[in-house]
Order: structure tokens, then C-alpha cells, then sequence
């Protein structure tokens, strides 16, 4: 197997790892379990990022394109009417969950053009937002 299509695979298999970390921290009740799991996920991220860099770094993957305010302000407002979330509060949704600190989509920065990032080698694309 080439470097390129082991890279590629390997990218592959800790974007779908960090997915399920995501699904399992958001229905897990108990603290201990949920803390550790989250601490899983950030050293799968942390991970996730350096071989993505690693891959960048050789030309196996071409990052999307910088998004322009206006793309990053269509996004927000897609996601907003979509869940009624607009990313700037301290609670999530209507339900009145408080002190969940999510961000704001307009910091993101490289929130790329769907479809516009490629990963070449075997496995076929590794996100394709460009996230």
C-alpha cells in the first residue's frame, strides 16, 4: 500500500472515530464516563490534526478554499433556521440548557466551500467542508 492511501485511510478512520466519540459524549449521562470520553476525543482531534498537517504538508490533501463573511454568514443562517441555534449564546436551543459554551460559527475562519477540498489516493475525500 502507498503512503499516500495509508494516510488517507488513516484520515479516514479517525474522522469517523471523532463521529462517534461525538455521538457517544452527547448520550452519556453519567460525568465520570462523559469527562473521559471527551478527553478521548480531543487527543483523537489533537491526532486528527497532526496528520492532517502531515498530509497537507506533502500534497496528498488540498484544504477548501477560505470562505468569504458572506459565505460564513449564509452558513449561520442556515444552521440558525435549521435549529434555531444562532452560535452566539451560552444555551443550547429552546431547551433552556445553560452554561454549554458551542462557539460561534463566524470564528471558524477556514470554514471552506462544500465540495471544494480533495484528498487524493485511493480512499477518496477526508471532509469535505473543508473543516
Amino acid at each position: 500500500m502507498q503512503e499516500k492511501a495509508m494516510v488517507s485511510d488513516a484520515l479516514n478512520t479517525l474522522n469517523s472515530g471523532l463521529k462517534t466519540y461525538s455521538d457517544m459524549i452527547s448520550q452519556t449521562e453519567n460525568q465520570q464516563l462523559r469527562s473521559t470520553l471527551q478527553q478521548m476525543r480531543n487527543e483523537t482531534e489533537t491526532s486528527q490534526y497532526e496528520l492532517y498537517t502531515i498530509a497537507k504538508n506533502k500534497n496528498y490533501y488540498q484544504p477548501a478554499g477560505q470562505a468569504s463573511q458572506n459565505e460564513i454568514n449564509s452558513l449561520k443562517s442556515v444552521f440558525a433556521s435549521n435549529t434555531g441555534w444562532a452560535g452566539t449564546s451560552n444555551t443550547v436551543g429552546k431547551s433552556g440548557v445553560g452554561n454549554t459554551t458551542t462557539g460561534n460559527v463566524g470564528n471558524v475562519g477556514n470554514v471552506g466551500k462544500t465540495g471544494s477540498s480533495t484528498m487524493t489516493g485511493s480512499s477518496g475525500g477526508i471532509g469535505s467542508t473543508g473543516l
